[in-house]
């Protein structure tokens, strides 16, 4: 009996360990490799806000013909008209189709195109040098200043025609964007463990199969009154939540400490933002677990109280 009880113990630790990668596995599957994962509203909106942002950013830092003229939120205002949340979503679905392709066949390319951004700010660029001239103060051709890529003439004459004052400023934009936003983001597998997280995801069912099996050992193992068996199992199912629900805490400190360590404080809050998703998967499987090893004292209490009183008057 000793040896039963000791084995059974054993067996729900077993339980319990096995039970917290599951919980990893499955916020995985749940989040990043999973397609609806993309369509999320708020999922959407932050990551779209982030483009926004970063794009403004590149364009402050790399371009300097709308200097003095436009504010960052000016700016933002500007790419927001053009490259619209539905033409964001677009890139995203698709991206999101390749995900799914990714998981069948880990070989194909995984990229994330930019070309309808790189498009778009090609029309940005027209826009701001429109609203730019419209600025510029008229004067006579004496008083102009040398047309150059690279400055914004203090006034324009009437006789110099729109295009000639605009293009060398579009040109220069153009060449920025081209230079600093690449057509796509490719080998985002090798980027990110992508691969990796596809290879275990594959485990995931088998992974609860064994969950299941070591329940099943339990029940051989003990065997006798439902009650004892409820016993082991309601128990390994409320520490595996405790410990689940703990290891999120830790993995969500852990990420916290990283903070510096992932760039500017822009990436660094957007990447924690992504990776909270799966701290939160991570808890909700926990307090699943949680409730079922609840449910199953509760129905051992019931059964030991009821059933098993009926048929065996005498105690243990």
């Amino acid at each position: 009996m000793i040896l039963r009880k000791l084995t059974a113990s054993f067996l729900v630790i077993m339980f319990v360990v096995l039970a917290v990668p599951n919980f990893v596995v499955y916020g995985i599957s749940r989040t990043y490799l999973n397609r609806d994962f993309y369509s999320k509203d708020e999922l959407v909106q932050k990551v779209y806000d982030f483009t926004l942002d970063k794009t403004v950013e590149v364009l402050q830092r790399e371009s300097d013909f709308f200097k003095g003229y436009f504010s960052a939120s000016e700016l933002r205002t500007q790419v927001e008209k053009v490259f619209s949340k539905k033409i964001f979503t677009s890139t995203l679905n698709d991206f999101a189709d390749q995900m799914d392709l990714y998981k069948k066949d880990p070989s194909r390319p995984l990229v994330l195109s930019l070309q309808t951004l790189r498009a778009n700010l090609l029309t940005v660029g027209n826009n701001l040098a429109y609203l730019i001239y419209q600025k510029l103060p008229t004067c006579s051709n004496d008083e102009l200043l040398e047309i150059s890529e690279h400055t914004v003439p203090a006034c324009v004459p009437k006789s110099v025609p729109y295009e000639e004052v605009v293009k060398p400023l579009t040109d220069n934009f153009e060449a920025t964007v081209y230079n600093t936003i690449p057509e796509e983001l490719s080998n985002i597998d090798r980027a990110f463990p992508i691969a990796e997280l596809v290879k275990i995801e594959k485990y995931r069912d088998l992974s609860f199969l064994v969950l299941i099996g070591i329940i099943a050992l339990i029940a051989l193992v003990i065997y006798g009154k439902i009650s004892s068996i409820l016993a082991y199992v309601s128990t390994g199912f409320v520490m595996a939540g405790i410990a689940g629900y703990g290891f999120s805490y830790a993995l969500g400190a852990a990420l916290t400490g990283i903070k510096g360590d992932l760039g500017d404080p822009r990436s660094q809050e957007f990447l924690l933002y992504l990776l909270k998703f799966l701290v939160t998967e991570v808890q909700r499987m926990s307090i699943m677990f949680g409730v079922v090893g609840l449910a199953l004292l509760l129905i051992r209490f019931v059964i030991k109280r009821t059933v098993e009183v009926k048929t065996n008057p005498v105690s243990e």
